[in-house]
């Protein structure tokens, strides 16, 4: 699981985070609706078809360094390809995402990787009860 931070603000911007790969992007399997929480995480890539929403998204644009180079909020269907020059990955968010976390243009987004915790030895056997 991934978490995608907005590192400048402190605040959180999906906490179950998906990695579309290249072929998925050029065959334009990315995303058509997104919950609150989730988010999708577009690399390589500087622009999106819009034509296949089904609901309202958030997008942020962003460089090789992760800063935001463009925000787009409540993005709803529309007939063009939208393109950041510039832009090497876009985080698509579910509506209203980055009005809540107050995320602008030069913030700098952290991808933060989360292991599930593990035991290595099982749990104490208990005691027969007397």
């Amino acid at each position: 699981m991934i978490l995608a931070l907005n590192e400048t603000r402190k605040t959180l911007l999906a906490s179950r985070l998906h990695v579309v790969e290249k072929e998925a992007i050029a065959r334009g399997e990315y995303v058509s609706e997104i919950r609150p929480g989730d988010g999708v995480w577009l690399e390589p890539c500087d622009g999106v078809d819009t034509q296949r929403l089904r609901a309202p998204i958030d997008l942020i644009f962003v460089d090789a360094d992760h800063r935001v180079l463009a925000v787009m909020d409540l993005l709803r269907t529309r007939s063009e390809h939208l393109l950041i020059p510039g832009a090497v990955a876009i985080l698509a968010l579910a509506s209203g995402t980055i009005r809540l976390s107050k995320t602008r243009e030069g913030d700098h987004i952290e991808l933060e990787p989360i292991a599930a915790h593990v035991d290595s030895e099982p749990p104490p056997a208990r005691a027969p009860r007397p």
